[in-house]
């Protein structure tokens, strides 16, 4: 292999090895809670917390009747499976958008956002397919809000009571997810798709909140829902950018370990013709054969 050649192969292991790590860090960042740093501290002291609601606080460990009713879901059905994550989504982009509107803290807002934009477009799906799939059935049921209302709540006590109540929200909706995957209840494909991403999504959610609550004590701003889409594109972009280059790397290869012989074979070949032609001597033919 030439110099050319083995600098190139040189160059293109490192940029692949570089590619790879780029690859598994935007994965292991929405699946491993460690990776999430700290965020902002929720410096609310019990006093201040117990004021905002005649009946005390309630942490998310701690849930009232109407967060235990719909943690008691179960569902029979993809009909059914639909007509309560809609109320169970509509409630979350409610209450998201009013922190949207009323946090002071950046990284919260683009967190209300992402609910608000995810949640609102999977509504959306979910009513056209009741309307296409079931148009004699009654949709509606009788949802019962799990979220303490927040309008009465300002700065660190909003926050963190939106946390509190959205983690068991969040809960209550992966577990009705999971019912429809483990028990195959869904009837179309679309269905069980969409009951997937709420639970792998949610899921991640529920650590990037309970990280948020966890680390009341530190200072260090969480950028979530502004990074995870770029994350995702640059590990994307990475794996296919990785993949060609293997493939590259491959070509190389095979092309260093083969062209020689082809090479050598045909002089050998054209060798012989010019001894049995009697154009050299035997002294000649033995010495450049040696040489090839």
């Amino acid at each position: 292999m030439s110099r050319l050649k083995k600098a190139l192969f040189i160059i293109l292991l490192v940029v692949i090895v570089a590619l790879l790590g780029v690859t598994v860090y935007s994965v292991m960042f929405f699946y491993d809670n460690s990776a999430l740093p700290p965020c902002c501290p929720l410096s609310t002291s019990q006093t201040e917390a117990d004021q905002f609601e005649p009946g005390g606080r309630r942490g998310f460990g701690m849930m009232g009747p109407g967060m235990m009713g719909s943690m008691n879901i179960f569902i029979d059905s993809e009909f059914e499976f639909l007509t309560h994550m809609i109320p169970h989504h509509e409630e979350a982009v409610a209450t998201a958008t009013y922190l949207k509107e009323n946090t002071e803290r950046e990284e919260i807002r683009a967190f209300a956002e992402g609910i608000i934009r995810t949640q609102s477009a999977e509504i959306e799906q979910m009513t056209t397919w009741l309307e296409n799939w079931y148009p004699d059935r009654n949709h509606q049921v009788d949802y019962q809000p799990m979220m303490r209302n927040l309008k009465s709540l300002q700065g660190d006590v909003l926050d963190q009571v939106f946390l509190e109540d959205m983690i068991p929200h969040h809960m209550a909706a992966i577990m009705m997810s999971q019912q429809l995957i483990n028990r195959s209840l869904a009837d179309h494909e679309e269905v069980e798709i969409l009951a997937r991403s709420i639970r792998n999504s949610q899921s991640i959610e529920i650590q990037i909140m309970m990280n948020w609550l966890n680390n009341r004590d530190r200072s260090t701003p969480l950028p979530v829902m502004r990074n995870r889409t770029a994350l995702i594109w640059i590990g994307g972009i990475a794996f296919a950018v990785f993949t060609a280059l293997v493939m590259l790397l491959i070509l190389l290869l095979k092309a260093g370990s083969f062209s020689a012989a082809p090479t050598a074979s045909k002089a050998q070949e054209s060798l012989k013709i010019r001894y049995a032609k009697g154009e050299i001597t035997r002294e000649e033919y033995l010495r450049t054969h040696k040489e090839l």
